[in-house]
């Protein structure tokens, strides 16, 4: 090697010094040559020499010539690193098969380029055939979606913990990265629990067979579910519309139920307790509003009785929608005693009997939301 190099040192070093772009094309094919020989071993000499070469061919900024160093080296994986670092940060169209296939670029250098140069830079290093951890982490860190999918579709990408936790979180909003997420090897069960209400049924009862999630952790999991879910609404929890989309995600996964209305009480989603009540009545929201307005709270005994709520959990949720109140949010004994007294008046019979007759009338409770008599 040593030999051929020498032969054609002088030849090559008078091409780099001719400046034109014909001759930094001929030289790169020479360079092509000697690299993509069998025996290519350079010693530290002849790596020397060869980067001084290196320097002088890559001082054009011509497309053109640029994609025809590229083309000289027809196998972009036996690209010298010097040259192969130099294209992979020129424009992405000279840049995207160096960064696809070389395989002398570091870690460090694909890090690099990822922090320097565009996404679409990012993507075609997201397509490699083999990704290190710190590469991938790099990756996703970008926040780009369409980069992360790659990511995560690409089973040569190794994933560490910090990647699928940062790829668990945005699979929460973004579809197109839970399946494959799901099926990842490294998917942990603990990552698989925070994702377990964001997926389809299918994805589900798949992650149950898999990592044997416990029906705790199920419940669990839907608690911290829904308290992301309404931290992530926090600024929309009195926009009815909004509300209601929300309730239309908790519909979609089937767990509408009185068990979640004291936890959206206590974090102050007033609005989306009075539109999942009335989810579970049967009642438009209007009514809802009155019902559970009405002072001595006689309306709201009735519903939370209907629904088989026990009287624990009537005081809860009576307590905590009185936070819903403009002004003194205090609920008085005597207003409590007057609750308790009406909730104890009923049985679950009586209260879906009286229901079924508002939903007949229901001008009956808006005539007589103040004096509401539950003997009617």
């Amino acid at each position: 090697m040593i030999g051929r190099l020498q032969q054609e040192l002088p030849a090559m070093f008078a091409l780099a010094h001719e400046h034109n772009d014909g001759a930094r094309v001929q030289l790169a094919g020479m360079l092509a040559d000697i690299f993509l020989a069998d025996d290519a071993q350079l010693s530290w000499r002849e790596e020397q020499l060869v980067n001084e070469l290196i320097d002088q061919l890559l001082q054009t900024h011509n497309p053109s010539v640029r994609r025809a160093l590229v083309e000289k080296f027809s196998d972009a994986a036996c690209i010298p690193r010097k040259m192969a670092m130099r294209l992979a940060c020129d424009d992405i169209d000279v840049a995207q098969a160096v960064l696809h296939f070389n395989t002398l670029l570091t870690d460090s250098d694909l890090i690099t380029v990822v922090e320097t140069r565009g996404s679409d830079h990012a993507k075609a290093i997201a397509e490699r055939a083999s990704i290190n951890e710190a590469v991938a982490d790099a990756l996703i860190v970008t926040d780009d979606l369409e980069i992360m999918q790659i990511v995560v579709e690409n089973l040569g990408a190794k994933l560490s913990l910090k990647a699928i936790d940062a790829l668990t979180e945005a699979a929460r909003f973004t579809a197109s990265l839970r399946e494959p997420l799901v099926h990842r090897a490294e998917m942990s069960g603990e990552a698989a629990t925070r994702l377990y209400w964001w997926v389809s049924q299918d994805l589900r009862r798949y992650m149950l067979k898999r990592f044997g999630i416990a029906a705790g952790q199920i419940d669990e999991a839907l608690a911290k579910t829904i308290d992301g879910l309404l931290s992530d609404h926090e600024l929309e929890k009195n926009n009815d519309e909004t509300m209601a989309q929300v309730a239309d995600w908790l519909a979609e996964r089937d767990v509408i139920s009185v068990r979640i209305l004291p936890q959206v009480l206590r974090l102050g989603h007033f609005r989306l307790f009075n539109i999942l009540l009335g989810r579970l009545t049967g009642f438009d929201l209007s009514m809802i509003d009155l019902a559970v307005a009405n002072t001595g709270g006689r309306a709201l005994a009735v519903m939370c009785r209907a629904l088989g709520i026990d009287k624990p959990g009537f005081v809860s949720i009576f307590l905590l929608s009185r936070g819903a109140r403009n002004g003194e949010q205090i609920v008085h004994p005597r207003e409590l005693s007057f609750a308790l007294a009406a909730f104890d008046r009923l049985t679950v019979r009586l209260a879906q009997d009286l229901l079924n007759n508002w939903r007949k009338d229901p001008s009956y409770l808006a005539q007589r939301q103040d004096d509401l008599s539950l003997e009617d």
